[in-house]
């Protein structure tokens, strides 16, 4: 029987703690072995911010309060502190007061955060993956945007902006920021984020670089760039990308491919050229022209390894990225409104904490789904999300060395969060009435 709410392995899990409360071990030391502490020392030696002074939240501990607070997300400072067993001292200095941590995170920045997620995502993204989770030997990515807001401050304001609407700006500042996914894994592999007013595109050439060889990187129109596409299209080998075609797009058929299949010409604008001196005054790019009306653009030239109505049925895939942003937003931020943080720089630290926190949950389920012979994405995220918290909420209960144990058995136990297998679904539009607030006054009949 498949159960789909935590409840049972969490009671279960409760159930089969040791009686050990006598003893006092270092929660820290359980929480830390989720990622190799030398791969947290190294991100300290290569951003130089490694503590000299032996404070009672040196940087390494501090690294962890950040990837706590997406982890703990309704949980205070003081107690993701006081819970996880991060501060050095005696029993009765246990907790530092809420301006030391503050402090410390300011000590930090963001530098070794954003270092630990490239070395994180290098390590992780990399696994090999089984042949269905490939698109004839290509590795599937999508990248798309998400947009965060930050508490309402005049700083925030200055420093990332909001949108703007016919009513005026918006009632939050925000962070945009665009990221590079695994369609598989659901593993984030680079992410690059800043001020509201700078476009996705722009973005998006940070991650030109990121995407590996022998891939397939889907995005939707709003990154139609030809500067942009050759770009990803020849940062390394077989660096394949697909989108939706733009309906004002012109274009001249050089020789056809098949039915509703060319390739084809397009042209360059002059304000692409401008910019972009090197651009040719044309490029090339395989246009595909679905019997439904849509028309999808890609550099698989090869119309033969993939067949067009392939192709056009892998464009489906793109929706992966959105349900990865909805599991941030939702499972783990639980629908808050804002960010934790209050100044700038805080933001952008929590941004890539909350980054990590989100691979580290989705490495242990691509390895759990490996065991259980499923996709990862067969799993609850939400569900996985709830079990690895309570893993760590009740850890002091247990022995240091038990900890990896536990994670064991939560992978055998692991089917309570099988989801039943994805149905192929259509859903048409139709537009419904918009039932009236208030009930209509017939009028008097005389």
């Amino acid at each position: 029987m498949v159960f789909h709410e935590p409840l049972a392995l969490i009671s279960a899990l409760q159930a089969n703690f040791d009686a050990v409360g006598d003893l006092s071990p270092d929660a820290f030391d359980r929480f830390s072995q989720l990622i190799p502490a030398a791969w947290i020392e190294q991100a300290l030696q290569a951003t130089g911010t490694t503590s000299l002074r032996r404070r009672r939240l040196p940087a390494e501990r501090l690294i962890w309060l950040v990837i706590g607070l997406a982890l703990f997300r309704n949980e205070p400072i003081w107690h993701i502190v006081r819970q996880l067993g991060l501060a050095l001292g005696t029993e009765a200095q246990v907790v530092p007061v809420p301006s030391a941590t503050v402090q410390g995170r300011q000590r930090l920045g963001e530098a070794p955060l954003a270092h630990l997620f490239d070395q994180l995502s290098r390590a992780w993204c990399t696994a090999p993956l089984p042949t269905a989770g490939l698109f004839h030997g290509l590795r599937l990515l999508a990248v798309d945007g998400v947009v965060w807001s930050t508490p309402d401050t005049a700083e925030h304001r200055d420093v990332f902006g909001a949108g703007r609407s016919q009513h005026g700006e918006g009632s939050w500042p925000q962070v945009r920021a665009v990221c590079l996914m695994d369609v598989h894994t659901h593993l984030i592999r680079a992410a690059a984020f800043g001020a509201y007013t700078t476009g996705e595109l722009s973005y998006a050439h940070d991650l030109v670089t990121a995407a590996p060889d022998d891939s397939l990187t889907i995005f939707d129109r709003a990154y139609y760039s030809a500067a942009f596409l050759l770009a990803w299209q020849h940062a390394g080998e077989q660096r394949h990308w697909l989108m939706r075609a733009k309906s004002s797009l012109r274009y001249e058929v050089i020789r056809p491919l098949g039915e509703g299949d060319a390739w084809v010409r397009l042209p360059v604008s002059p304000q692409a050229r401008r910019q972009h001196p090197q651009l040719p005054t044309f490029w090339e790019a395989r246009l595909i022209l679905c019997p439904s009306g849509r028309r999808y653009l890609t550099s698989l030239a090869d119309a033969v390894r993939y067949p067009a109505d392939q192709v056009a049925v892998c464009y489906r895939e793109r929706w992966e990225i959105e349900l990865g942003f909805r599991d941030i937003k939702q499972a783990m931020q639980a629908n808050d409104t804002v960010l934790r943080s209050k100044r700038p720089e805080l933001v952008r630290q929590e941004i890539w904490g909350l980054l990590i926190a989100y691979n580290l949950l989705r490495w242990e389920m691509h390895q759990t789904a490996g065991e259980l012979g499923v996709p990862p994405t067969r799993l609850s995220f939400q569900g996985f999300t709830r079990a690895i918290v309570a893993e760590l909420r009740y850890a002091p209960l247990e022995t240091p060395g038990a900890f990896p144990k536990r994670l064991a058995r939560l992978r055998q136990q692991a089917h309570i969060y099988l989801l039943p297998a994805r149905r192929q679904r259509s859903c048409p539009r139709e537009v419904k009435r918009r039932p009236h607030k208030y009930p209509t006054k017939n009028a008097s009949l005389s």
